[in-house]
């Protein structure tokens, strides 16, 4: 596993060479479809790591790919931004997507590193019906839907977002997959982002770099059980400070729950 100073040089690298090609795959934003059979018969999108002021996704296309998916509840993993000045069009973003599905976010550690943080998403998304859930928890029917604050920045109190988590099923939305130490016995379903799946994969060796302790590195995309729950890790939509996507296209996850 490589440094983040090499990955970056060798991201830029990639980016120099193949340059249209790494952009035009960043720009592909795809749907996967993933079937959990949890009972509940409901549909909900997945989408993380959109990185507002530092991605090349067309917010308005990704928007309304998920209206024509049809969802009745959107679920937003953390990494809204990169930089605060991304403020702006990201409350835009989630305004359309509120208009076609509850919205339900979790803080990611470029929220944070951005400045804006926890408080500051609340204070932009709050009054626009957008629930922020940072070590806190809310309901939907027979769905209890618990969100951490950032596990990457050690800002995640699972026992304080699972407290208020009355339902049959128990949904965890958490930025960084490395949440699953702690909930693996405790809910039925994670759903995290962080990875950007590796944003860089090579055939036959993977992500080049992952930005998790090493016990981690493991669930860099795709689904994993463990103990009693199921955990999601999705590409995410954006991309962190370099535009480029080599082999690890961007996606929305349409979840049939």
């Amino acid at each position: 596993m490589l440094s983040r100073r090499r990955f970056l040089a060798l991201a830029a690298s990639a980016a120099a060479l193949g340059g249209g090609y790494t952009l035009f795959e960043a720009r592909r934003v795809g749907v996967t479809r993933l079937d959990l059979k949890l009972g509940l018969g409901l549909r909900a999108v997945h989408l993380t790591d959109t990185h507002f002021s530092t991605s090349v996704f067309s917010p308005a296309e990704v928007a309304a790919a998920i209206t024509e998916l049809d969802p009745e509840l959107i679920f937003h993993t953390g990494d809204l931004l990169t930089y605060r000045r991304g403020l702006g069009e990201a409350v835009r973003f989630l305004e359309a997507l509120r208009d076609t599905a509850p919205v339900y976010l979790v803080p990611g550690n470029h929220d944070h590193w951005s400045g804006v943080g926890a408080a500051g998403l609340k204070e932009a998304l709050g009054s626009r019906g957008i629930v922020v859930l940072a070590n806190s928890a809310t309901g939907y029917g027979d769905l209890a839907i618990a969100g951490v604050d950032d596990p990457y920045t050690g800002r995640a109190n699972l026992e304080r977002a699972l407290s208020g988590a009355e339902g049959e099923v128990r949904l965890l939305l958490a930025h960084s997959p490395q949440i699953i130490g702690e909930a693996a016995q405790r809910v039925e379903l994670v759903l995290a982002g962080h990875t950007h799946g590796g944003q860089v994969r090579l055939h036959g060796a993977g992500a080049l770099w992952l930005p998790m302790p090493r016990e981690y590195r493991r669930f860099d995309y795709g689904l994993f059980s463990v103990g009693r729950a199921r955990m999601f890790v999705s590409r995410g939509v954006g991309t962190g400070y370099l535009p480029v996507r080599l082999n690890c296209p961007p996606e929305i996850v349409l979840l049939s729950l």
